[in-house]
């Protein structure tokens, strides 16, 4: 989908594949999210780490996606001007958010463009906005683009029940391990939507963002422009690395016939 290519009729703009991965139509191609890119390409090892916790914690991770999305929401209320609508139960995750929401002067992307200029990363229903790179076949939609004192920043909301770490953690620290595994799966997911921006816009952030809820704290860290560079070169070898593990089908290439 783009202004040169219209959306192709009875097309859904957006769907779940056989193999579980969610995909975006872009340019009349239908190209995976960001976090499917992360997911299908993590260790052998990674993977069976998260098949084994979900097998012991059942049903964590569904709760776990609803309380993202809640706060999620809240955020983008929030930012809009209105009641954040957080339930009861998440209250505690949604506490010292709204101080780093503040902190932006200027808005340019809240979960949708909110400028004029950009309106064309919408789909034609109005229903789905994301970004994607014709040259790497991806896509996905940031969480938030603005400005913070002239500063061009990308930024995404996370809840957690442990704190992110911006550094590798001492040996035997298992909290601080976790921590520093979504802190930097984090990084990539920005330097990804980041790159996406550019190239779709123009549009190039200086810094990303990682805004952190758990039930005791709230986090904000700043990832700077080498920093996300680096975790932008880290991406585009796994995207690489996906679509070579996960050819598409053929009704996923040949939108155009």
């Amino acid at each position: 989908m783009s202004t040169t290519d219209p959306p192709i009729k009875d097309k859904p703009y957006r769907i779940q594949t056989n193999a579980g991965h969610r995909k975006y139509l872009c340019s009349n191609l239908y190209m995976p999210s960001v976090t499917t890119v992360l997911s299908g390409t993590e260790t052998e090892k990674s993977k069976a780490g998260l098949r084994n916790w979900n097998i012991n914690n059942p049903g964590k991770l569904e709760e776990a996606g609803k309380r993202g999305t809640a706060i999620h929401l809240a955020c983008e209320n929030y930012l809009r001007g209105l009641d954040p609508g957080v339930p009861d139960e998440y209250q505690d995750f949604w506490k010292g958010m709204s101080s780093y929401l503040d902190w932006f002067d200027v808005l340019h992307w809240s979960e949708r463009p909110l400028r004029k200029d950009w309106y064309h990363l919408r789909s034609d229903d109005k229903e789905v906005s994301y970004v994607w790179s014709t040259k790497h076949l991806y896509a996905g939609c940031p969480d938030l683009v603005g400005e913070i004192g002239g500063v061009k920043v990308i930024a995404d909301f996370k809840t957690s029940n442990g704190p992110y770490m911006n550094r590798f953690p001492d040996k035997g620290d298992k909290m601080g391990f976790g921590g520093f595994r979504k802190y930097t799966k984090t990084a990539q997911q920005m330097a990804a939507y980041r790159l996406a921006l550019e190239e779709r816009t123009g549009y190039k952030c200086d810094v990303a963002l990682i805004i952190v809820s758990t039930p005791e704290t709230s986090q904000a860290i700043f990832i700077d422009g080498d920093q996300m560079d680096l975790a932008e070169s880290r991406f585009v070898n796994r995207c690489a690395q996906f679509h070579e593990m996960y050819p598409p089908d053929p009704d996923e290439i040949a939108l155009k016939e």
